[in-house]
């Protein structure tokens, strides 16, 4: 009975430390996968803004280009 015991000991030793690998593991998995999504959001966030600043730009060139267009008529 003894040795039993010690066995099924020895087996929840080595089950809790696969198990500790394992969440570690996926834990590292897990934070680099989202931070790997912020980066990505991020991105794409910066290329919006710099293309909203373009349009911007754009719109601002264009009534500059009507107002003088007007001006000389």
């Amino acid at each position: 009975m003894n040795e039993r015991n010690q066995r099924r000991g020895n087996g929840m030793k080595y089950f809790s430390n696969a198990l500790k690998v394992t969440l570690g593991a996926g834990a590292a998995l897990g934070g680099s996968y989202l931070l790997c999504r912020v980066k990505e959001k991020q991105t794409s966030e910066t290329s919006l803004s710099r293309l909203e600043q373009m349009l911007e730009e754009l719109l601002q060139a264009g009534a500059e280009n009507k107002a003088a267009a007007k001006s000389k008529k």
